[in-house]
């Protein structure tokens, strides 16, 4: 599927998966849409300056969800990264080429944060042939957090393309004056982009939720 329909199709998972709320943006024709932003003045997406663990070529940004999510997001990404595409609890980030990261943040409507982060294992990798091929699950004030990386077939809903995929993520469960939500990065690129994917590998550890460090994966 090309990138429009596929951050759709990641958008819509997100909210069957999560519980997440309606979306509530519209047009001036009233009907809703997604709203188009660019990188610059007026973008969702905030550059903060470099800290001692990002690596070099990467800076900060902050992710503003807006009312949606009172949870600060944050990770490191290249200046090439455009946000594209925004609702109120999502973003989408691409490049000129397949690879995208998206960014999710809603309030949940299960019970606790840590039946947010097992139906996220549980879906991400379904599809025969998908593998999750390194994880990590965690504790952090509020809540749990699982951070992997792995391969999704073709037929996965995240998959580009209907192509084989490398996904890199973190799902975090988290409460926040004591209501529940779920907040989600994912990189994903197609298989073979190992450029790509080695970079990834150095975003991954980048993230931050609730100004909270997540432990990645042991990569081999």
């Amino acid at each position: 599927m090309d990138r429009r329909a596929l951050s759709a199709g990641v958008l819509m998972l997100s909210l069957a998966l999560g519980g997440c709320s309606a979306l509530k943006l519209s047009t001036s024709d009233g009907d809703a849409a997604p709203v188009k932003i660019g990188v610059g003045e007026g973008s969702s997406a905030a550059p903060t300056s470099t800290g001692s663990s990002i690596p070099e070529g990467i800076s900060t940004v902050s992710v503003n969800l807006g009312a949606e999510c009172p949870v600060a997001v944050e990770l490191a990404m290249d200046p090439e990264w455009n946000d594209e595409t925004a609702f109120d609890g999502y973003q989408l980030f691409t490049r000129d080429d397949d690879a995208i990261i998206t960014v999710n943040c809603n309030e949940s409507r299960d019970d606790t944060a840590q039946e947010i982060v097992d139906k996220s294992r549980k879906y991400t990798f379904a599809e025969p042939g998908s593998t999750n091929q390194a994880e990590h699950m965690g504790t952090l004030s509020g809540g749990t957090y699982w951070t992997f990386h792995g391969t999704l077939a073709p037929t996965e809903m995240r998959a580009i393309e209907h192509s084989e995929t490398v996904i890199y993520g973190a799902v975090v469960g988290i409460k926040d004056n004591g209501r529940l939500y779920k907040a989600t990065v994912e990189m994903s690129t197609k298989s073979g982009d190992e450029a790509t994917a080695d970079r990834y590998e150095q975003m991954l550890p980048t993230v931050h939720i609730a100004d909270q460090e997540l432990e990645p994966p042991a990569f081999s």
